[in-house]
């Protein structure tokens, strides 16, 4: 073997090896993070059906919720309920749909944190709407083992028109 096609084999090899490598860590983050996308699929699903039981239930009782605009910050079961009462009037029930296209985070022990970025699509009296959201949230394990959101921190771009 000649130098050149030492330098290549030596090249794809390391290739090959770098793919593996990134493929079994992108396995091991999608199992890492499990939990926290269960979590967040039972939270998006209780939203979609207005479920406001189901959506408190994905909380902890000390839980914050930050918004994309000026003083959107609610905490604790109360606000978060008032919270998703009006987000319950943004769109017609069972007609909206999550895609989270990029996920980062982390798990440990007793807590985690998430970032994911995708879009939103479903219909507001029956007209259809999309729009991108971006979702940070950390996650805290419970007395009884059960994973909880405390803290998410939602955004996403407002039309001019509808930032007044």
């Amino acid at each position: 073997m000649n130098r050149r096609q030492l330098l290549t084999t030596g090249v794809t090899a390391g290739a090959i090896a770098a793919a593996t490598l990134t493929a079994a860590r992108a396995d091991d983050d999608e199992e890492e993070l499990a939990a926290i996308r269960a979590l967040l699929k039972a939270h998006d699903d209780a939203l979609t059906n207005h479920n406001l039981d189901g959506v408190l239930a994905t909380f902890a009782d000390d839980a914050v919720v930050m918004g994309t605009g000026p003083g959107e910050i609610w905490s604790g079961p109360e606000e978060l309920a008032a919270a998703y009462e009006n987000f319950f009037k943004i769109f017609d029930k069972g007609e909206q749909n999550f895609e989270y296209l990029y996920r980062f985070g982390g798990l440990d022990d007793d807590m985690g944190w998430m970032m994911t970025s995708g879009n939103v699509t479903g219909k507001k009296d029956g007209k259809d709407f999309t729009y991108p959201l971006n979702i940070s949230i950390a996650v805290s394990e419970g007395d009884d083992d059960v994973w909880k959101i405390a803290a998410m921190h939602y955004s996403t771009v407002v039309a001019p028109e509808q930032s007044a």
